[in-house]
């Protein structure tokens, strides 16, 4: 099944004709880590600069500054920098990740988007970690869901616990990850040796 459009996309500074990127060095905008169809390099995240001397704002499109609407709160952008990302234009401080409202527009950050919601890299992994699918139970994980991350692995909260005992972890607990098993410390050695690794 399909998901639409995924992947991560560089930040890219704009002032005056120069260009800059300032995302992860030597970083391919076009592989998607996901298997799905990455956003092209139009979606990348452009800060611009609105002067007047500067009409009109966009080359290619030939739109004057007066007409740019915010992508986030649908106004007018009349300030001086304004950021363009996922073929719309956006007020710096409204291009946000939808789930912990972080600014996408800062220098250093990527915009990941997915399902027709910007995320931020840390809520990106979060939800969809290497594959969108639990390590426990093998099922996908839902945009919505709390989940638990462990190296590569990503666990719904509810399958995030000892694979021996069945015991749910609490902040501080101890344990070993052993292939996609997360195993108590009381139980690591019982764990070990019934599973022949011992």
């Amino acid at each position: 099944m399909s998901l639409g459009g995924g992947g991560e996309t560089q930040l890219v500074k704009r002032h005056q004709e120069q260009t800059a990127f300032v995302g992860a060095e030597g970083a391919d905008p076009t592989r998607d880590t996901t298997k799905e169809q990455a956003l092209p390099m139009s979606s990348a995240i452009e800060r611009k600069s609105l002067d007047p001397s500067e009409e009109p704002v966009d080359e290619v499109l030939q739109i004057p500054p007066s007409l740019l609407t915010c992508g986030g709160c649908q106004q007018n952008i009349g300030d001086r920098y304004f950021l363009k990302a996922i073929d719309q234009y956006w007020h710096e401080d409204c291009l946000s990740c939808d789930l912990c409202g972080c600014r996408l527009g800062e220098v250093g950050r990527r915009l990941y988007y997915k399902l027709g919601r910007k995320l931020c890299r840390r809520d990106y992994l979060r939800l969809f970690g290497q594959d969108g699918l639990c390590a426990s139970c093998d099922k996908r994980i839902r945009a919505y869901e709390m989940t638990m991350r462990v190296k590569d692995k990503v666990y719904h909260l509810e399958c995030f616990k000892c694979a021996a005992c069945q015991k749910h972890f609490c902040v501080g607990d101890r344990y070993l990850l052993i292939n996609s098993d997360i195993v108590c410390e009381q139980d690591i050695y019982e764990w070990t040796k019934i599973n022949g690794m011992i």
